[in-house]
């Protein structure tokens, strides 16, 4: 029987680590497939590259030697049946095709997933994977031939640098999913609540600790501002600007920051040269862009022209090359998420903090002394104390525009508002100091992480959580408000990724639905 350890004072995954063990009989990374080139990827990966077409699109032959042009990928099926649905391609003496669209990360995954022989599948025109283990031009279905596509030649970078661009955990998920055999299992025994519960507790201890061991690694070669620093870069990214951030943050590194900003300078004028020096390097000085409308009012022909003054003199001591401005994107963003304003953010982050640094500036606020009568009134305090440090960043220009140049706001709005400020406490802060309380063994640092983290309101939920939700819980309200916590969402993450995103390990192998099995 799980047991709660809502009153331990550290990270437990015991129970979801034996169970994994004892149930599914695999290694970590066990979701992870061997390809015929020994590449250790996800399937869940390659669905992301087709999906976002990170190929080149002008040059793509199938393995019999027609020329194929992708002009829809089709809709990403959450359901029974092919990867993707109603997929529109151009194929050379064909014309139009219309139809579904199989993904794998080898070509006899066809064969060995028994897709030949499911109804489902009769609708594929065509087959999509990263390498061709078996070397067969085409796939019999009935009485046609179905082209295949082996992406591996035509990636648009090369597949290490996807798989650490690509945040394969947030794809795609948007529509309505089959409620899973956990939940068919759950509705017809006895199991409580808390139950539950205390499952998603373990499983979302797992998640952290994981994390933790990521940045341990970054460790070896960084600091712990640097990795602090780098990680923010790519939260404040989003989807859709993560590798650009992470990009950012590496070739304009805290020691350069430190080097090329005077420390004598007052906070305004650290933020002005801070952000003169990042969007420099990043190419989005008006200057560097065409995108933008020339500006007229007066507050950003000041702003523009203090900036691009700055940044003509202190490029001269910078050796890496700026990046393209073309690379960032603004398209299916908000306003408020633009890379210019998250931009902003970090260096108004920087130029607050500049003296102590970012990571000590943090830990200090998990030092904080609160005279309450609960450690549960302390957790919170120092939750709001740590939130407070990105939720209170403003700007003189910045607060009021999104993009060099467009239209002022009437009032002023923060750099980062309340769901990112939280985002960026669960996801980086948290593991990243658990990662320094483990190094430095400061078991008093890693109990007020663990009571955080616990006590920590539920975020906003996203693709995943939503599906998980109702693939575990169903539309039965009352059983969805079990997650009730940051913790417990991210033990449905931790899930997900384990086993519902993966072919490779399948439902009857899940640890959440043989562990409620074993409770009967």
């Amino acid at each position: 029987m799980i047991e709660n350890n809502d009153y331990s004072d550290s990270f437990c995954t015991l129970h979801y680590r034996e169970s994994v063990r004892r149930y599914c009989g695999v290694k970590e990374d066990s979701d992870l497939r061997y390809s015929a080139n020994g590449k250790k990827i996800k399937e869940q990966l390659v669905k992301c590259i087709w999906s976002e077409q990170l190929f080149k699109k002008d040059k793509l032959y199938t393995e019999d030697g027609l020329r194929v042009e992708v002009i829809s990928t089709g809709l990403w099926n959450l359901e029974e049946g092919p990867d993707f649905k109603d997929a529109e391609i151009l194929l050379e003496g064909k014309g139009v095709v219309k139809g579904d669209v199989e993904i794998h990360v080898c070509s006899g995954d066809w064969i060995r997933h028994g897709h030949s022989k499911q109804k489902e599948y009769e609708g594929v025109c065509l087959h999509v994977f990263m390498w061709n283990d078996r070397k067969n031009k085409y796939i019999k279905l009935k009485n046609r031939l179905v082209p295949q596509l082996e992406l591996y030649n035509y990636l648009k970078y090369k597949l290490d640098k996807l798989a650490d661009m690509i945040d394969i955990e947030n794809y795609p998920h948007t529509g309505s999913a089959n409620a899973g055999p956990c939940q068919k299992r759950l509705s017809t025994i006895s199991l409580d609540d808390k139950w539950i519960g205390h499952f998603l507790d373990y499983a979302g201890d797992e998640r952290i600790l994981v994390k933790a061991g990521r940045f341990e690694k970054r460790l070896n070669t960084q600091t712990f501002e640097q990795v602090l620093y780098e990680a923010i870069m790519e939260s404040l990214g989003y989807k859709n600007n993560k590798e650009q951030f992470k990009h950012l943050g590496t070739i304009v590194s805290i020691n350069e920051i430190k080097r090329l900003i005077p420390s004598d300078a007052s906070i305004q004028e650290r933020s002005r040269k801070i952000q003169a020096l990042l969007f420099g390097m990043s190419g989005l000085l008006p200057s560097q862009m065409s995108r933008y409308k020339s500006a007229k009012d007066k507050y950003s022909l000041e702003y523009i022209n203090d900036v691009e003054q700055i940044w003509s003199v202190i490029k001269n001591d910078i050796e890496n090359k700026p990046m393209d401005g073309g690379l960032w994107s603004f398209k299916y963003s908000r306003p408020g998420n633009y890379p210019t304003r998250r931009i902003a953010a970090i260096s108004r982050l920087l130029a607050e903090n500049f003296e102590t640094g970012i990571f000590r500036v943090i830990l200090k606020s998990f030092g904080l002394r609160v005279n309450s009568k609960s450690g549960k009134e302390g957790a919170k305090a120092i939750i709001k104390k740590t939130e407070s440090i990105f939720l209170e960043l403003f700007d003189d220009y910045w607060s009021y525009y999104y993009i060099f140049g467009g239209r002022r706001l009437k009032s002023r709005e923060r750099l980062i508002g309340n769901e990112r400020s939280s985002v960026i406490f669960i996801n980086i802060i948290i593991p990243v100091l658990l990662a320094y309380a483990r190094k430095m063994n400061d078991a008093v640092l890693e109990e007020r992480l663990f009571k955080a983290y616990k006590l920590h309101s539920k975020l906003s939920p996203n693709n995943i959580t939503r599906f998980m939700n109702y693939r575990i819980l169903g539309k039965d309200t009352q059983k969805r408000n079990v997650v009730n916590t940051a913790r417990r969402q991210q033990g449905l993450l931790q899930i997900f990724k384990d086993f519902c995103e993966s072919d490779d390990i399948a439902c009857k192998r899940c640890v959440l639905l043989l562990s409620i099995n074993s409770e009967l």
